[in-house]
């Protein structure tokens, strides 16, 4: 067995459908310090609820349609941060 395990985010919609986020995919998603403001802004019904490893959900984004964060990219349309902590 590894010494550091893999470790992935797993999540579930309203259909039980699951999503698999490996710990280097949620990374490369920070944000970056700058745009925490912005995205605080538009997240709905925030709580902070405890997940597990350190992980809290914050709450969903709900953008409208012509906002510049709410296009697919295959990088992220917001500011990320360049460096991991």
């Amino acid at each position: 067995m590894p010494e550091n395990p893999a470790q992935a985010l797993v999540i579930v919609d309203a259909e039980n459908n699951y999503y698999v986020l490996p710990r280097e995919v949620v990374e490369t998603a920070r944000a970056a310090p700058e745009a925490t403001e912005t995205i605080r802004e538009h997240l709905r019904d925030t709580a902070h609820v405890p997940l597990a490893d350190g992980y809290s959900f914050a709450g969903v984004l709900r953008l409208p349609p012509e906002h510049e964060m709410a296009h697919y990219t295959p990088e992220a349309s917001w500011p990320v941060a360049t460096t991991t902590s």
